[in-house]
């Protein structure tokens, strides 16, 4: 039996070991991993400048070749099919391209955040890693997984005189032979002596600080996974390939020539300005009819169904995209502007398939209220605050695109129960595509919405195209003709057609029979636009038909899913392309404006027609949950998905699934009448805590919900979903509290917490990407280092160092700033640098700071040193002294 000193020997022997061995393995995997990295790199490269635009291109091939050959009757069933194969295919290697590329600009932040180098963070991770290995097996499993596993190249820089002869002695060896043959002793011998090394430090005293994360793990395996990542990027490259051999991608696909770029800004700015004028063709004489019938009430054709009602009920009827809707708002804008006042109110409702009354009668709500938005909550409280607002009013309520079924009629019962607080003579005018909307309300008299007048539709057409020369004129009265008079194709087509000029072009489009039919029509248009535009169009079949639509909020959407390319243009932001591509849509009626104002921001809605068309082209990429359907299985090849159900996030984490490859998740819940909204809060996060750990490659994350709680708690899980850019909580919670893993989300984007203040991690300013905060009032230490900001709530003015508003020099939109009272000179007031700030609007300076002021003086001073930049629109000042007395303005 060994003695006490010699076991004591073998523990310091082990001690010793657990000290020397680090610095040599630093060597020795940085030796190996320095050549592997760099074919990597160049792998790597490859995939970013060639293989992902090559996908892109052929992407868009098949998908043309598809619609061409669906549109057109052309090439078998069989062949389609196969096409929607090849795409599904395609697009499943481009998402595992994109998100390859992904994970290494992850790691590349990581590594400028945490400032690790060279044999520091490989010696730590050797460690940590063969500690955590207990054996050959597990590590030979982990390095053979293919998961999230991305190379970083590693450059040893250490002088040390041990090193350099270690480097100099490992010339004559094979590095990657040894590092095999030992890897199994290393395992074995490192476990002992870092159980050692670790015990003399509990002697010692001395506090492990590389225990608080596993980070130095991660990069080791990402590192000695090379060959999984390179195994990758060849099963992304070869199936490619294979893809590329099909001989349906060879045949010609094209249905028409595309619009060739002219440089023709002056005259598209001006185009978009005569666009934006709303004006209606051939519907005067419908308007008037209407009209007349509105004020005839239920006297206009005899006794009616609902004549004991204060209200009488009219439909107008047709098919998609022939004009229900605009000859309505027609109606609504030719009311609200009679001299004559005949209705107290008037209300333009979209309701569609998904009947919501809580919707419904808070658009009504705003209506009444000038866009003013109800506080009530929940559908009794919104019901009893509709009812008190009719009482003694006469109204005009359309209820536009009504869907019929028995799951709303419950709904329509209560709605209708509200509407009779209104004063007699008041008009529902319903449109929808069949008679039997308007019916099931009681529908005094029906319409069917006629056709506009060959002449009328000519003008409409051209007033889109281009009003010219005779030779325009016999060529568009070609292409409309093909239209089969239907408005919305009239639109899109003309709006294309505008943004070129050559006769040429507008000769081969008059002989496209893909015009023939109203939806081929519509994907002609759908083609002419640029390869991004049209990948931002088909993202909006994530979202419900007749969904509200905010523009910042899409635009950011799709900045996080990576559709928005600046083109190598290092001075853009991608907020303004963005935007122009959004602007793009607007101008060519993929995009319509609405009539109604969100929280003083225009909304957009997306024509039913259209939104059929997105829905094609988008394919298997999208699900839809909406608020009448049942809890479903979402399909494996799905990336997007909406959920607009009541307590949807809930059955989410329940189900069993697979949700590793989504890229969006939006939950909209709906709350029932009755329901108790009260849920624990610690229920809520081991929800969401289910779903973060499921969902490792989402981008894009927005959840309302109807629950009510103090403070909602985000789970410290969040940080697996490393891919994610976009956050957004809308929950009735007074305060949301994001955990300090939070600030490991190294490509987050944007926060959107706008009616909830946000209590943020002390590593907030790790987060280098992030450019808009929306919130209320907040501030975190190091605000200085997100240079990239672009959006920001408010600044508060502190005495500690890590509060500077110097370097935020792409601040947009509003900001306020508070605690100015703390300022003491006119240099510390410069060194905000606001002048350089040139994207603000709106400015708010609080000089208050406890109830403590500044001399007068010396706040006159303070106030010019801020000095805002020139194109500021407004400018509010509260707590200012003047000449001794306090002021606002």
């Amino acid at each position: 039996m060994a003695s006490p000193l010699q076991i004591a020997a073998g523990d310091w022997g082990f001690v010793v070991m657990g000290w020397m061995l680090s610095p040599i393995l630093s060597f020795l995997v940085n030796k190996f991993f320095t050549n592997l990295s760099l074919d990597i790199s160049r792998k790597l490269r490859k995939l970013e400048i060639d293989t992902i635009p090559s996908l892109k291109e052929t992407l868009t091939k098949v998908e043309e070749q598809r619609m061409v050959g669906a549109v057109k009757g052309k090439g078998s069933e069989s062949n389609l099919v196969t096409l929607k194969k090849i795409e599904n295919d395609l697009k499943s290697i481009l998402y595992e391209a994109e998100d390859t590329l992904d994970l290494v600009d992850y790691h590349r932040i990581e590594k400028k955040v945490k400032g690790d180098d060279g044999p520091s963070w490989i010696s730590r991770a050797v460690g940590a890693c063969i500690t955590r290995c207990k054996g050959f097996c597990w590590l030979g499993a982990t390095l053979c997984r293919s998961g999230e596993q991305i190379p970083i190249s590693q450059r040893s820089s250490n002088s040390n005189p041990v090193m350099q002869r270690l480097r100099a002695w490992s010339q004559s060896l094979d590095i990657k032979a040894l590092c095999q043959s030992m890897q199994k002793w290393l395992a074995e011998k490192y476990v002992a002596a870092c159980h050692y090394r670790d015990w003399s430090y509990e002697v010692v005293g001395i506090n492990k600080t590389n225990k608080e994360d596993d980070i130095a793990v991660d990069l080791f395996f990402l590192t000695i996974d090379g060959k999984s990542l390179w195994k990758r990027i060849e099963d992304i490259e070869n199936i490619f390939n294979d893809l590329k051999k099909s001989h349906l991608l060879n045949q010609d696909s094209s249905s028409s020539s595309k619009i060739v770029a002219e440089d023709t800004n002056k005259e598209e700015t001006d185009d978009m300005h005569r666009s934006i004028k709303w004006e209606v063709f051939g519907r005067d004489k419908e308007r008037e009819h209407i009209c007349s019938m509105l004020r005839k009430g239920s006297d206009a054709d005899g006794p009616t169904s609902s004549s004991s009602k204060p209200y009488s009920v009219f439909g107008i009827h047709g098919i998609t995209g022939f004009g229900k809707t605009t000859l309505a708002q027609y109606v609504c804008d030719h009311e609200k502007k009679a001299q004559d006042k005949h209705f107290d109110t008037v209300m333009f409702i979209h309701v569609s398939k998904t009947f919501r009354l809580d919707k419904i009668f808070r658009d009504m709500l705003s209506e009444i209220k000038k866009g003013q938005q109800s506080d009530s909550n929940g559908v009794t409280a919104l019901h009893n605050e509709l009812k008190k607002n009719l009482e003694g009013k006469r109204f005009l309520l359309v209820l536009d695109d009504l869907w019929v079924n028995n799951e709303n009629r419950k709904g329509r019962d209560i709605l209708l129960d509200a509407l009779d607080a209104g004063q007699s003579g008041s008009i529902i005018l319903v449109t929808a595509q069949r008679e039997d909307a308007a019916a099931a309300l009681g529908a005094q008299k029906q319409i069917l919405i006629p056709d506009l007048e060959e002449n009328d539709y000519l003008k409409l057409f051209m007033h889109h195209a281009r009003p010219g020369t005779i030779e325009y004129k016999r060529i568009g009265t070609k292409i409309a003709n093909k239209l089969h008079r239907s408005p919305i194709a009239a639109v899109t087509v003309g709006e294309q057609l505008r943004k070129n000029t050559r006769i040429s072009f507008w000769e081969t489009t008059a002989n496209d029979v893909v015009l023939n039919e109203t939806m081929g029509a519509l994907w002609w248009s759908y083609q002419q636009l640029g390869a991004d535009i049209r990948r931002c169009f088909a993202y909006c079949s994530t979202f419900p038909r007749g969904y509200k639509l905010k523009r910042d909020e899409l635009v950011r959407i799709w900045i996080a899913q990576g559709f928005v390319n600046t083109g190598g243009n290092a001075t853009e932001e991608m907020e303004d392309v963005g935007n122009r591509y959004f602007d793009e849509l607007l101008e060519f009626s993929f995009l319509q404006v609405r009539r109604t104002i969100i929280f003083g921001s225009e909304t957009f809605t997306i024509h039913d027609l259209l939104h059929e068309l997105a829905e094609t082209v988008a394919g298997s990429d999208f699900l839809r949950i909406d608020l009448n359907g049942s809890p479903k299985d979402i399909p494996a090849g799905v990336r997007h998905v909406f959920i607009e159900t009541n307590n949807g996030a809930k059955v989410l984490a329940e189900k069993n699934q697979d949700l590793g490859k989504l890229r969006t998740l939006i939950i909209k819940e709906h709350w029932k009448v009755g329901t108790d909204r009260k849920q624990p809060m610690d229920e809520l996060e081991e929800v969401f805590d289910c779903l973060f750990m499921r969902m490792r490659e989402l981008r894009v994350l927005i959840v309302e919900l109807q629950q009510r709680t103090e403070v909602m708690s985000v789970p410290a899980s969040v940080d697996r979903m490393k891919h994610l850019r976009y956050l957004g909580f809308d929950i009735f919670a007074m305060k949301l509290i994001l955990p300090s893993t939070f600030s490991k989300l190294y490509h987050m984007q944007t926060i959107d917490a706008r009616y909830m203040s946000i209590c943020l991690p002390e590593n907030m300013a790790n987060l280098l990407r992030l450019r808009h905060i929306v919130s209320g009032r907040l501030d975190f230490p190091n605000i200085g280092r997100l240079t990239s900001l672009q959006t920001l709530p408010s600044f508060t003015v502190k005495k500690e160092q890590g509060y500077e508003l110097k370097h935020l020099n792409k601040l947009r939109g509003a900001l306020e700033i508070y605690g100015l009272g703390i300022v003491r000179s006119k240099e510390k007031a410069l060194e905000a640098h606001l002048a350089r700030k040139e994207r603000l609007t709106k400015l708010r300076l609080f000089f208050g700071n406890n109830n403590t002021f500044n001399d007068p003086d010396v706040e006159a001073e303070i106030l010019e040193g801020l000095c805002p930049p020139n194109d500021l629109v407004e400018l509010d000042i509260y707590d200012y002294r003047v000449q001794g007395i306090l002021a606002g303005c």
